[in-house]
Formats: structure tokens, sequence, C-alpha cells
């Protein structure tokens, strides 16, 4: 009996043994990367780089800026959806930042380059090889329905990236994410497919939805959520009507208020977006006092417009606000899924006859600078002058391996700048006649060119009325190449169809960059993207030499490799003339009516739309002020 009593204990030992081996051979499993200590947030180099402390609030908000009061904004072109990452429809204006929230939240701050602190995320560990990460979910965290914010959220959103319904876009930005493991309620493990500097930190940008409501069987992720939107933000919605206005009010009960990246933030009670489809309507119900603040796009409305008596008496305020961030480019971009833009030849002659001086002098009121590349207004990653050595050696591998075509000679030989720029019109139009003949496009009787029976032709496709007046003398001077310009303007919904479908010949586009580009060049640039609906390379650039310098952007694991990568990525595709450099300004144009408030800091890296948004507060003292000088007729201080 002893002896049978001794192998049974022996037997359960061995299980028991053998159970716990099993469990820590599973741990190891989970955790078999060296992670770091955990942090209240992530910084691209490191976090020896992160400004602020956990509970601190950012230098650019007010921690004591008081709560109420009702924000008007408007908007221009129809909204058709709630749903902020569905791929057909508009989304209302505002729905993707009040109602939904991220992992994490990104600094704005100018001295960050590329920091994120904990918004849904309480901490984070990051494994040293940047290959996985814990997120510790804050446990207060809740949906505006009451339901709590678990890792089954987090998994299912990452899932949800798998739909055919969801935005091609986002699917491209996240497609690095390997796996999301639920570890508990509360955590979750991320796994990356490749080590990019920067990918810990794009997971911290996914939208997180709540699986009980977008995950609900026999529902479609596409079209069943157009009307409803419930998330974890500041925000609930109040009422909306598509295409005519949107009301959002504060949640009272917000779960996040208390945390420090939101001290001073989301100060008012209510929002409303009201629709405008026509911009003159727009401009002037500001002026009427229907909205708050107008950002203002035009330099014809910014020189002209605002000035009347209202300004004088200081009801409402022109205000100029600097700022640092990448400019970018914006253009007329040439679609080389019409054949006519295949030549180089001709997108560089098509490019030169834009006549950027006279525009400004004549129409911008001298107040915009010339895009030369794409990654303009920044010192440190604008290509100046000639490459250095480290790019110019970039270039000339890419060369060898992927031939002239791809990486023209004058990438190494020339500074980046628009065709053109510097000389006449009327060179630039004798240049460009001389490149159409040899490209093999003849003058016809009617002054159009042809080649193998198809006219020179191109449609443009605008969002805007406003653009016309800067078209038109761009399209006097493409007749002078033999080149024919028809102008077409489309409204918002069918516009956003167009660009979806790549169904253009030629659109004016905007290109922004931030001061730590990544993933989201693939979705501009990579030949993957050009078959991709919904993706921004609308030029159709299918050029090798850039899929692989967009891959050592990517992967780059020092800033001095990311910058030579830009700067090589940017010469390549100045060179190669898909677009037809607009113009850029350094700093933000806004009218509002003087019934507010801001910090003394302005969250430069962000829009001052935005900032108004997010950090300005209602001031009752001088709303107050403001209706008695109304009424009185009498000036404001």
């Amino acid at each position: 009996m002893e002896s049978m009593n001794k192998k049974l204990i022996k037997s359960i030992y061995q299980k028991q043994l053998a159970y716990t081996v099993i469990s820590f051979l599973f741990v190891c499993l989970l955790f078999s990367s060296v992670f770091a200590a955990t942090q209240n947030g992530l910084s691209l180099y490191g976090p020896k780089h992160l400004k602020y402390k956990p509970g601190q609030s950012y230098a650019y908000s007010n921690p004591n800026a008081p709560k109420g009061g009702h924000l008007v904004l408007a908007d221009f072109g129809a909204f058709t959806k709630l749903n902020p990452s569905s791929l057909k429809g508009v989304p209302a204006p505002g729905i993707a930042n009040l109602i939904f929230q991220t992992p994490m939240d990104s600094s704005a701050d100018d001295f960050e380059p590329f920091s994120q602190y904990g918004s849904l995320v309480e901490k984070v560990e990051l494994a040293d090889d940047r290959m996985t990460m814990i997120y510790h979910i804050n446990k207060d965290a809740i949906f505006s329905d009451g339901h709590p914010v678990t890792a089954d959220d987090f998994v299912f959103s990452f899932n949800l990236l798998k739909d055919p319904e969801y935005h091609p876009i986002s699917k491209q930005y996240f497609k690095d994410i390997k796996t999301v493991t639920k570890i508990s309620s509360h955590k979750v493990k991320y796994t990356f497919a490749i080590y990019n500097q920067e990918l810990p930190l794009i997971t911290g940008q996914m939208t997180i939805f709540p699986k009980h409501v977008y995950g609900e069987k026999g529902k479609l992720f596409g079209s069943d959520f157009d009307e409803i939107a419930i998330g974890s933000g500041p925000y609930k919605i109040k009422s909306f009507e598509f295409g005519k206005h949107i009301t959002f009010v504060k949640n009272k009960n917000w779960w996040g208020a208390k945390l420090g990246i939101n001290k001073g933030r989301y100060n008012f009670d209510k929002i409303t977006w009201k629709i405008y489809l026509d911009p003159v309507a727009m401009r002037e119900g500001f002026k009427g006092g229907d909205f708050d603040a107008h950002m203002v796009n035009s330099s014809r409305d910014w020189a002209l417009d605002f000035k009347g008596d209202f300004v004088k008496k200081n009801y409402y305020i022109r205000g100029t606000f600097p700022h640092s961030r990448v400019a970018g480019m914006q253009g007329f971009v040439m679609n080389q899924r019409n054949d006519i833009f295949l030549s180089r030849k001709v997108r560089a002659a098509v490019a030169m006859v834009f006549d950027f001086e006279w525009s400004n002098k004549n129409l911008f009121y001298g107040q915009y600078t010339r895009n030369e590349c794409y990654f303009d207004n920044n010192p440190e990653m604008k290509a100046n002058g000639l490459p250095n050595s480290e790019v110019k050696s970039l270039l000339q591998k890419l060369r060898e391996k992927h031939g002239s075509s791809f990486v023209p000679k004058t990438t190494l030989t020339k500074p980046v700048g628009a065709p053109g720029q510097g000389q006449s019109l009327e060179n630039n139009i004798k240049v460009a006649n001389a490149l159409l003949d040899s490209a093999g496009w003849q003058m016809k009787a009617d002054g159009i060119r042809s080649k193998n029976g198809k006219r020179m032709t191109i449609n443009l496709i605008l969002n805007s009325p406003l653009f016309q007046r800067i078209v038109e003398p761009y399209k006097n001077n493409l007749k002078k190449i033999g080149v024919g310009l028809d102008i077409k303007v489309v409204q918002i919904a069918k516009y956003e169809e167009i660009l979806r479908n790549f169904n253009f010949d030629m659109i004016v586009a905007n290109y922004p960059q931030s001061r730590s580009p990544g993933n989201e060049q693939r979705s501009m640039w990579s030949t993957e993207a050009t078959s991709t609906p919904g993706s921004r390379n609308y030029m159709g650039i299918k050029n090798p030499a850039v899929d692989d310098l967009i891959n050592n952007i990517v992967e780059a694991k020092s800033r001095k490799k990311l910058i030579n990568s830009i700067q090589a990525m940017d010469r390549i595709l100045t060179h190669q003339f898909y677009i037809v450099p607009n113009w850029y300004i350094s700093y933000d144009r806004i009218v509002y009516w003087n019934k507010f408030s801001h910090p003394k800091i302005n969250a430069s890296q962000s829009i001052i739309i935005n900032n108004i948004l997010e950090w300005w507060w209602h001031d009752e003292n001088k709303a107050t002020a403001l209706k008695k000088a109304r009424t009185s007729g009498s000036s404001l201080q």
C-alpha cells in the first residue's frame, strides 16, 4: 500500500512537472523576444527621446482651459457615411478623431520628429529587436455605449483589415503587422513581419473598433455602418443629415479626460460642421457669422477678402500661424495609365509650360513659393544642390541595377527643381515643342498634336471651381505646344469615386509629408499601389528603383540612412516629371470670430484648424464683448 502511494505520488508529481514545463515553454514562446522596460510612449529613436513623462500635459496645451461653448465649422463637399475606414463613400468631417481612438497619440511637438504616448494603451513594451511589442490596455477605457475596451477589440480591429470593404490605404499602411495575439483581457502582443524602425509607431495609429458593434454577425462593414458610429473618443454624435450638417456632443463620461495628453484638450461642449457645396457661399457664410473659423486656402481670398468693417472693428481676426511642416508636393498629376504620359519627354514638355512666376505675381499676390521637390520646406530632408557622395552612390547603384529609364542621368548631374524653372516662358515653349516633336507627336491643322491617330487632349478633373482661374492661363500655354486641355468640375462624392478608380488624365493632388516618412510612401509611389483601388499612386508609377528606395526608407535603422534614401527617391521622382509642381506656403491662414482663446504655443506640426478643434477654447468674456459690440456697432479693443 505504501509502495502504491509512493508510485501514485510520483506519478502526480511527474504530471505536475510536465504541466509546469509545458506552461513554461508556452510562456517562453510567447515572450521569446527580449523586452525593454515598459514605457508611457514610443519614440522612433528610443525612449531617451521621449519628451513627456507619464501624466504630463503637452507644451502646446493649456491644462487649465475652460470647458464649454459650441464650435461651428464648415466643410466643402457632401459626406455620405459615418464609417471612417470603409472603402466607398465620403466620411463625415471629424468622425475619425472625435468618435474613434487609436492605441497611441502622436505628439505634434516641434522637437519630436515621431513620438507617441499612450492613449487607449497605458503602457507599452517594445522588444530590443523591434520585432514584437506588447500593449497594456488602459483598464479605464470604455466605448461610448459603456462596453470596456479589451484585447478582443484590438485583435478584431487588426483582423478587420482583411475585410474587402476596408480602405486599401490602411491595408497597405499596416500590412507589415504579421499577427496580433491576445495575452489577457487587457494585454495584447503584436508581431511584425519585417524590421521597420517606425512600424511599432505605425501600429499605434490603427483605429480601434468595438467588436461587439462592428463584428456583429451578418453585418457588412462596407455598408451597414454608414449611419452609426460607436467609439471610445471624447464625443458622440448628436444629430446629422448627409450632405448638410453633423453635430458632435461631448461625452460627459469620457474615460480619457484625465489623461495627461488630454489635459486642456477637446474643450468645446458641442462641435458642428455645416456643409457647403459652393465656395463663394461658404466664404460669405463665414462673414455672416454662420460659422466660427475658416481656413483660407485661396491667395485671392486672403489678399482681397476678409478686409471689411468687421475686420477693422476686430469682430473677426485674420490670423497667420507659421509652421515648420515638410511642404510635400502639390501639383497637376499626370496619370501614366493614359498612354500619352508614358513618355518622360511628354511629361517634361507638359510641365515646363506652367508659368509659376506669372501666376504667383498675377493670381497669388506673391504669397507662394514654388515646389521644387517632394520634401520641400525642410532643410534636413530637402535634396539641395547636387547629390552628396552617399546619395550619389545610392543612385549610381540603382541606375546600374535598373537602367537609365528608371534612374535618369539628371538625378546625378542636376539639382531638383521644376522643369524649365528659372527660364523664360518663351524659351520653355520652344523647348517643349522640340521635346514633343522628338517624341513623335505631330502638330495638326487644328493646332492639336497627334500620334498614331490619338489626339493630345488631356482631361483635367477638379473638385472645386476655385482652381479654374489658375488653370485657364496654363491651358492657354499648353495650346501653344499643341496640347488640348479640357477642364471639368465635379462634386466631391463623384471626385472621390474618380480618384479611387484612377479614372482621369490629370488632377490636382497634394502629397503631404511628415518628418518621419515610412510605410505611407508605398501607397503614394510603389508599383503595387498602381493597381490598388483607393491608393494615392495617382501617377501610375511603376519604377523598381523607387520600390527599392521605399524599402530602404521603411527598413532604415538610422536617421542618416533614412535621409539619404529620401533624398535619392526625391531626386528620381522629381527628374521623372510625374507631376507639374505647384506651390506651398510656410504659414497657415485663418479667419476666426473673436470669441476664442488659445495656448501660447501653436502646435505647428498640425494644421491650425485641427488645433482650434483640439486645443482652443470658448472665451466667455470675449464672446460677451463681441455680442455687445455687434449690437452697438462699436469696435473691440
